[in-house]
């Protein structure tokens, strides 16, 4: 009994071992099935290393290329996945009428839009408004225009005006100013030939005489003088015959008379203004004479003149 019973523990145990090895083969060929290769799209890259120091250094022989592998049998491309499930509808909500609050915030939100509205309806007719009148200006801006032009064209015909009353003035000025220059150089011309006349004079008086003995320069000097006074003395229709006057003049050097006393002479006004004129129309001979100058002398004046020349 004990023998048996040893017997069948044994065949008891192989059959557990032989179980065992079924069922590790079993899970071998369950794994080979569940693990697939990977497939990538795309054709196969092959890197290759390069040395750059290889270039430094000498040429070696390089070991022949060992021939190609032969390219492997593709995989079969994977499985397509299997379609999400299609996502249950959620069932609808009850609609829950408004609260009074949002029935508020709805109206003030109606409000406004209206109100925005409006604002953009005036601001288009204000544009609309301004366009035409930009296009068709009213009658009261055309003649504000029109005033406006008018007020430039009288501006520029009084500038105009004015202008040409400038010109005018300054074509006058000149003129004047030319004639007032001819004047002076008439003037001038006249007087450097009054000067030379008189240089003249002088000269022929300090040369002249009245056929007398004396040769003195003093006798010469007062009679130029009295040639001189003669000469410029113009005589009025109302002097009296037979008029006698010892005038006192005061002179300085070159000739020029600063004072003449006639007091003394017996005549009316005319005759004595005509003296004071003869003595200081022009300066008494100075040139040849000024060693016997006088400041003071007395001139005599007579008419007719023979009436000087008596004792």
């Amino acid at each position: 009994m004990q023998d048996s019973s040893v017997t069948l523990r044994s065949i008891g145990y192989a059959v557990l071992v032989h179980l065992a090895c079924v069922a590790v083969v079993l899970l071998g060929l369950f794994w080979t099935q569940t693990a697939k290769p990977l497939s990538v799209t795309g054709p196969v890259i092959e890197a290759t290393l390069v040395d750059f120091n290889a270039a430094a250094l000498p040429p070696q022989k390089q070991p022949r290329p060992t021939p190609p592998k032969p390219a492997q049998p593709k995989p079969p491309p994977p499985k397509p996945p299997a379609p999400a499930p299609e996502p249950v509808p959620e069932p609808p909500r009850p609609i829950t009428p408004p609260r009074s609050e949002d029935r508020i915030d709805q109206e003030e939100i109606r409000l406004r839009a209206e109100a925005l509205e409006r604002a953009e309806k005036e601001q288009e007719e204000r544009i609309r408004k301004e366009q035409v009148d930009l296009t068709e200006p009213p009658e009261d801006e055309l003649a504000r225009k029109e005033r406006e032009r008018q007020e430039q064209l009288e501006d520029i015909r009084r500038q105009r005006e004015a202008a040409e009353e400038k010109r005018k003035i300054e074509e006058k000025a000149l003129a004047a100013l030319q004639v007032q220059n001819k004047q002076a150089e008439i003037d001038r011309q006249r007087a450097i030939e009054a000067q030379r006349m008189a240089q003249l004079a002088a000269q022929e008086a300090a040369m002249a005489g009245n056929e007398g003995i004396s040769d003195a320069l003093q006798d010469r000097y007062l009679l130029a003088i009295s040639n001189h006074v003669d000469r410029n003395w113009s005589r009025p229709d109302t002097m009296a015959q037979g008029f006698r006057c010892m005038a006192k003049v005061t002179q300085i050097p070159g000739g020029e008379v600063i004072g003449i006393d006639v007091s003394g002479c017996q005549g009316d006004e005319e005759t004595l203004r005509s003296v004071e004129a003869a003595v200081m129309r022009e300066p008494l001979p100075y040139r040849g004479f000024e060693s016997v100058f006088s400041r003071n002398l007395q001139i005599p004046f007579c008419f007719p003149r023979e009436l000087c020349q008596r004792q």
